[in-house]
């Protein structure tokens, strides 16, 4: 572990890696400082320099990964012809990156009742503005193609979107008997109904 991360320069990023995987299994009272430390292959006291508390570090894994969830959430999307495409899209990305980080998936499951701390809500806040012009932009063509209701508010549909992929990460997270063997598919099947809802009413 030294070797791959070097003498200090990632140490602090090293600590973080050991305490995703204890805090997912444990979660945060389950989990020692001194269990992080032996994963690390580091001492107890390596880990006080970076970290002065249990409960920062902690912070410090939540907030990585909801970084890793924000920076995902756009990473390897393919243009998009209409919201619909975009949308499911979307929600398959996210499946794919819950599937292939159980741990990451765990941590936000353990968390979720902090889901309203300032942190996280700055994060997805920050998602949300940062793809706002795309999302509304989207949104009016569907509405002028007549796909998507006109009356829809663009910063809920993507607030709507956002708990869906929290809702399957806890469906994974809890490895679900009907989420599982479904797979990435999963998110089409439970985004598509969704979408559906937002269609002009008749």
């Amino acid at each position: 572990m030294a070797g791959k991360y070097g003498p200090r320069g990632n140490r602090r990023q090293q600590i973080i890696e050991a305490a995703i995987k204890a805090f997912a299994a444990k979660n945060y009272d389950g989990a020692s400082v001194t269990e992080i430390a032996n994963a690390a292959g580091i001492t107890k006291r390596a880990i006080y320099r970076y970290f002065p508390t249990k409960r920062e570090l902690f912070y410090a894994v939540r907030n990585e990964v909801y970084s890793s969830l924000v920076s995902n959430l756009w990473s390897e999307m393919p243009p998009a012809s209409n919201f619909n495409e975009l949308a499911e899209t979307l929600m398959r990305n996210h499946m794919r990156f819950a599937l292939e980080n159980p741990d990451m998936s765990r941590i936000i499951v353990n968390t979720i009742s902090e889901a309203a701390t300032r942190e996280f809500r700055e994060n997805i806040e920050a998602l949300l503005e940062e793809r706002a012009g795309e999302i509304v932009g989207l949104m009016r063509s569907g509405i002028e193609e007549g796909t998507l209701d006109p009356d829809l508010d663009p910063t809920f549909v993507s607030w709507m979107l956002v708990l869906t992929f929290l809702f399957l990460v806890y469906m994974q997270a809890y490895e679900d008997d009907w989420l599982i063997p479904q797979g990435v598919e999963a998110a089409s099947m439970l985004i598509r109904p969704l979408l559906a809802s937002l269609a002009p009413r008749s």
